[in-house]
């Protein structure tokens, strides 16, 4: 049986904008003169609110700017996070007032210069103090409870009197998981899996315990769709797992807040608690019944089974990351006999050794199965995460059933792999058209429902014909049995038809 997979469609995202302040300033205030002299003579004030590690702060605010003559200016988000630009400005003397849940209000005078054509404040948000009734451990789990409790039996403490701005929060962490998409189309870790069986009594039997070179290809189809491929030692065999038992599709299970796919929940915001000491968003989500289940599918004897879950999530109030998710199932699936099932992550973020960016990914994850009287306790551990990127001195590794290319030059190389069938065969000819990026590799998997929808077994040739120099591509094939690959360089790519 093989875990979840994910699916998702990338749509546009409205930003969800707030109009910060009521009133726009007058030609009257400030310095005195004409309307057009004092229109000549304004400035913009942009407001930054930061963190106190300088990072930006990404969450739900209210900043106002007053003058001393008590007017209040109209400002506008940037689509930069945690900026606020206040537009037509006079020369004066102004009182900048920030607010946010769970943060400490910040209060500070600033002073517009004539001549000055942007000012720009920055402004650190602390969090509150997290008050001792918030504190307050929820109901203990039994002791001899081999699984924690349920996710409804147990709810986690709020702070008290914090209104949720659930429509903020929901477009917030949604921008968060489009990045999560757009950004991250390969990665590289190394993921270690402890493996226990559970007895009758509760109790975790010694380990088997498995260490992976873990890569991670995040693909978008011509249907938009997003689609993960994970491979474990360059395989995608399910039988590396103990037990035969393989557990996929983790790093998706936050993207249940992805644009795409977050109106498939019935969500309830519980208010304002705290993840491993950061103030967080917590929100419980519920599978609806009358939209499409696609975040989490077991796979048994070649059938699909869609699994409607339930669950809680702890969403950074600075930053819309997700923090932690948990999930259990809605009901048993006597289908497949799996009548327990809970799934714990732990995200954060990661800083790529190979790049200058930094993504929010799993960390930890546990699982617990209860299929066929049979108790099982899984936990993942990844580490010593890379961007999947190759330098051009490099050998690539290509996984298993694919085609690979890595591009040795400065630009960009545009291209086409046409792969053919085998004479006699049903199957047509597959193309598909991509671009390599300067410096890295691109790999299209093989088979049905893949990039190249053909069988290994009736591949016979495959030609990448990309408008580079001779010596711009280097390339690689995984299959099962030999075929040729060649390269046509110089190809005018834009005139080949599919």
């Amino acid at each position: 049986m093989r875990g979840a997979r994910a699916l998702v469609r990338l749509t546009l995202l409205l930003l969800f904008t707030t109009s910060v302040g009521v009133a726009a300033p007058q030609a009257s205030q400030g310095t005195s003169g004409s309307g057009a002299s004092a229109q000549a003579s304004s400035a913009a004030l942009k407001v930054c609110l930061r963190m106190q590690d300088d990072s930006p702060f990404a969450g739900v605010a209210n900043v106002r700017v007053v003058s001393r003559e008590g007017h209040e200016a109209t400002g506008a988000p940037t689509e930069s996070d945690g900026e606020t630009i206040f537009s037509g400005i006079p020369p004066g003397t102004y009182t900048v007032e920030t607010s946010a849940p769970g943060f400490l209000g910040v209060r500070q005078e600033t002073q517009i210069e004539p001549g000055n054509r942007l000012h720009t404040l920055f402004l650190v948000m602390k969090p509150k103090p997290w008050p001792a009734t918030a504190t307050k451990p929820a109901a203990p789990a039994s002791p001899t409870s081999w699984i924690p409790p349920g996710i409804d039996d147990v709810v986690p403490n709020v702070e008290e009197g914090v209104e949720c701005p659930l429509p903020q929060v929901v477009n917030g962490v949604g921008r968060r998981m489009q990045e999560f998409v757009e950004n991250l189309q390969k990665f590289d870790a190394t993921e270690h899996v402890e493996h226990f069986t559970v007895n009758a009594a509760g109790l975790r039997v010694k380990p088997e315990v498995r260490t992976f070179d873990y890569m991670v290809i995040v693909k978008l189809s011509e249907g938009q769709v997003a689609e993960l491929d994970e491979y474990r030692n360059s395989s995608l065999d399910p039988k590396l797992f103990p037990a035969k038992f393989a557990t996929t599709g983790l790093p998706t299970m936050a993207l249940a807040f992805h644009p795409a796919m977050v109106s498939e929940f019935n969500l309830v915001c519980e208010g304002l608690g705290q993840w491993d000491g950061h103030l967080a968003w917590q929100v419980h989500f519920v599978q609806r019944p009358d939209r499409p289940n696609r975040l989490r599918t077991y796979l048994s004897q070649n059938t699909y089974y869609p699994i409607p879950l339930k669950g809680r999530a702890w969403i950074d109030a600075a930053t819309f990351q997700i923090r932690h998710f948990d999930s259990e199932l809605i009901h048993p699936m006597p289908e497949i006999w799996l009548t327990q099932e809970r799934i714990a992550i732990d995200y954060g973020p990661v800083k790529f050794r190979t790049h200058t960016q930094q993504l929010w990914l799993p960390l930890v994850a546990e699982l617990y199965w209860e299929r066929a009287e049979r108790r099982m306790y899984r936990r993942h551990t990844y580490s010593d995460f890379k961007l999947f990127e190759v330098a051009s001195s490099q050998q690539i590794q290509a996984p298993e059933a694919s085609y690979c290319f890595m591009n040795t030059s400065d630009h960009d190389v545009a291209g086409i792999l046409v792969v053919s069938p085998i004479s006699g065969s049903t199957a047509k000819a597959a193309s598909v058209r991509f671009t390599v990026p300067p410096g890295e590799s691109v790999c299209k998997s093989v088979g049905l429902g893949k990039d190249v929808g053909i069988s290994v077994d009736e591949i016979a040739s495959a030609t990448f014909m990309f408008d580079g120099p001779p010596g711009s591509i280097e390339s690689n094939a995984s299959l099962a049995k030999e075929s040729a690959l060649d390269l046509v360089p110089d190809t005018d790519v834009t005139a080949i038809k599919p």
